[in-house]
């Protein structure tokens, strides 16, 4: 018998490469076109002062005639709090102790953990800045049966019916909570399983003991939380939807209510439905009209992007420098801000699916009060603590990483919003890692 290479399979190395590819996507575009004033937070809260009314006495009159009784100048406080996001990781001695050369392992599993945590962090800041600062992933849509998976939508707590799963991650413990009240129900729920289709979950069992449909989904921290303080739920810092909103997911604006105080008020278009030019400009003269706002950046998800790419269709067949060779494309095929009016329209992938926002960057006055950016727990002296003492004692260690802050608009007034978008096929793609 002639010696092959499966006849003497047991001589042969297995040859690994340097390093470790990354197959997780890293980049967050929301957070890094979305230019913030850093302040410190200091004390039990900060509290603004903002000139909201006007004295309506001024009155023409006639001659020696009755005039308007007095007036006065409204005022109104706002109070920005802080929010916190937390991580940990857990490793043995062994992992550490074992991974510390290049010939033991690809990387340090002490510093790949702590690394990537850190980006893990980033991710999730991204994904609450384009949320509506509530701390929800989506609703049920459907009353669970008994089956160990069911219909989820409104992702991130917007209202669609696309791509409802598209912010659950496997491994996730989930909550859910009662919309009217509230309240935590009974029994928390793992995540085994989120379709590529983006219309179900799967989990570990099929007990949603009060379960209902249109109940919050929320993150909870594990499988014994039976208290709300220990999900996601209204523990979120304020996401553009929060902030540029009039009271479709936000009524109480940092304390005003926004129907009271029409400059933290935005103007929201429902149900919108096709897009055109006409509809585009008229947010253009509201905001201009309501608080002198100038748009100077559009958001919106791709799949909205491409219906603004879809209004210069007709007219882009016939131009460029050679007809011979039309070219039917534009910059957002590579990923280029298409311009409307001179003002840039920019996909974010965490964006919801059927919304065009308009931003005043320059004028609204975004804040972001920062009482903690991001670092290791070390307040006891040490970033790594021993896991448990006595008979709960492990040779193990865990450390945790905080975000402590809060972000806050001045003038939403001078922003505005288009929701419930029609037209569009709506492609989502989960973010490679999520």
């Amino acid at each position: 018998m002639a010696a092959d290479k499966q006849a003497l399979d047991a001589i042969f190395k297995e040859v690994f490469e340097e390093g470790v590819s990354e197959g997780v996507h890293q980049k967050n575009p929301l957070r890094d076109v979305i230019k913030t004033e850093s302040v410190p937070f200091k004390g039990l809260e900060i509290v603004k002062l903002a000139h909201t009314s006007r004295n309506v006495s001024p009155m023409f009159v006639g001659e020696d005639s009755a005039f308007a009784d007095a007036g006065q100048q409204g005022y109104t406080r706002l109070v920005v709090d802080q929010k916190k996001l937390m991580a940990r990781i857990r490793m043995t001695w062994e992992v550490m102790q074992d991974s510390t050369s290049s010939e033991g392992a690809f990387i340090s599993a002490r510093k790949s953990e702590m690394q990537y945590l850190i980006d893990d962090m980033a991710r999730r800041d991204e994904y609450a800045l384009a949320g509506t600062g509530r701390g929800i992933l989506g609703f049920v849509n459907e009353t669970p049966s008994g089956a160990t998976g069911f219909l989820v939508d409104n992702a991130g707590g917007v209202t669609d019916a696309a791509f409802g799963n598209r912010f659950m991650s496997v491994g996730m413990y989930v909550a859910a909570i009662n919309p009217n009240s509230g309240a935590i129900r009974t029994s928390i729920r793992k995540i085994t399983a989120a379709a590529a289709a983006g219309t179900n979950v799967d989990f570990d069992a099929g007990t949603f003991t009060g379960w209902a449909d249109n109940d919050f989904l929320v993150q909870a921290a594990n499988s014994a939380v039976t208290n709300v303080i220990d999900t996601s739920y209204e523990h979120a810092w304020m996401g553009l939807m929060g902030l540029v909103d009039d009271n479709t997911y936000l009524a109480n604006y940092f304390g005003v209510v926004r129907a009271d105080v029409p400059a933290y008020s935005s103007y929201v278009q429902a149900s919108t439905g096709a897009l055109s030019t006409d509809l585009i400009q008229r947010v253009s003269d509201i905001v201009d009209q309501k608080l002198g706002g100038q748009v100077d950046l559009i958001l919106a998800h791709h799949a909205i992007r491409r219906l603004i790419v879809q209004l210069t269709d007709a007219d882009r067949r016939y131009s460029g420098a050679s007809l011979a060779k039309p070219d039917p494309g534009t910059v957002a095929f590579k990923q280029g801000d298409v311009p409307f009016g001179d003002v840039p329209v920019r996909a974010i992938r965490d964006f919801p699916v059927n919304v065009l926002m308009y931003l005043d960057v320059k004028d609204a006055g975004l804040k972001e009060y920062v009482s903690e950016r991001g670092k290791w727990v070390d307040e006891d002296g040490s970033i790594l603590a021993r896991v448990g003492s006595g008979t709960t004692g492990r040779d193990a260690f865990e450390a945790w990483y905080r975000m402590r802050k809060q972000y806050f608009m001045e003038y939403p007034a001078y922003c505005a919003r288009q929701d419930g978008i029609t037209g569009s096929s709506v492609i989502v793609q989960r973010a490679a890692g999520s």
